[in-house]
């Protein structure tokens, strides 16, 4: 068991019937010992497995133990929030969301829609200036970046110089906010692994699974009816 790697296995949990393995797109997964085990070096960190394995004997990382250390000892934490959260918690009014996030302890709740803005504003840019509509592959996804890097290297030239959106707002918001950790909370299993190659940038990246945790462990509700507001749960 690694549970350093954003994706992981739980040797004790398999019972031996190769879902993952025949479900892993790219073959990450061998058999070793008698037990489906995660390659860390050829994993994708699409979550595939973990979606497939029914003994829950591949895991993700679970970071939120980190990142409440890290709320607790700082008072300036910013979080960068996914716009999936529409989504995630429909009906929920962003400013009522906001408020409940901030209870959690992060001083400021941004939406990492402001970094996507960003990277289209600059891919557009790319796009106009590109000779003869040359191939362009977006770089927005982590998933797809390890993808081609790992398993398609002769398209690696095609994606687009620019940063993912969470990383692009990470530099926007450091320049607003200097010293403040940054972490980022959405749906997405490869932000993990991003704030792993960036952790300059990026302290952690939590899924809306562990923030959904902290809210039920802090007694922060994350339901509302439309008219509800922002209440306690006691």
């Amino acid at each position: 068991m690694d549970a350093l790697a954003p994706v992981y296995s739980v040797n004790a949990q398999c019972r031996d019937c190769y879902k993952c393995v025949r479900r892993c797109p790219v073959k990450a997964i061998r058999v070793e010992n008698d037990h489906a085990v995660v390659v860390p070096e050829a994993c994708i960190y699409c979550g595939t497995c973990v979606a497939t394995c029914p003994n829950k004997a591949k895991m993700v990382r679970d970071d939120l133990q980190a990142v409440r250390n890290l709320v607790s000892a700082r008072r300036d934490v910013v979080l960068s929030l996914a716009p999936s959260f529409a989504s995630e918690f429909p009906g929920v009014d962003p400013a009522c969301l906001s408020t409940a996030l901030k209870k959690l302890g992060f001083a400021v709740v941004r939406e990492t829609a402001v970094g996507a803005n960003i990277v289209s504003r600059r891919v557009a840019e790319l796009m106009a200036k590109s000779p003869n509509h040359r191939l362009q592959i977006s770089s927005a996804c982590p998933v797809v970046v390890e993808l081609i890097q790992r398993y398609y290297p002769r398209f690696a030239p095609y994606l687009t110089p620019v940063d993912s959106p969470i990383i692009a707002h990470c530099k926007a918001l450091r320049r607003e906010f200097p010293d403040a950790p940054i972490v980022f909370a959405g749906p997405c299993v490869g932000k993990k692994h991003e704030s792993d190659q960036h952790q300059e940038l990026l302290y952690g990246a939590l899924t809306f699974e562990e923030l959904r945790r902290w809210m039920m462990m802090a007694g922060v509700p994350c339901r509302w009816t439309p008219h509800e507001g922002l209440r306690t749960n006691q």
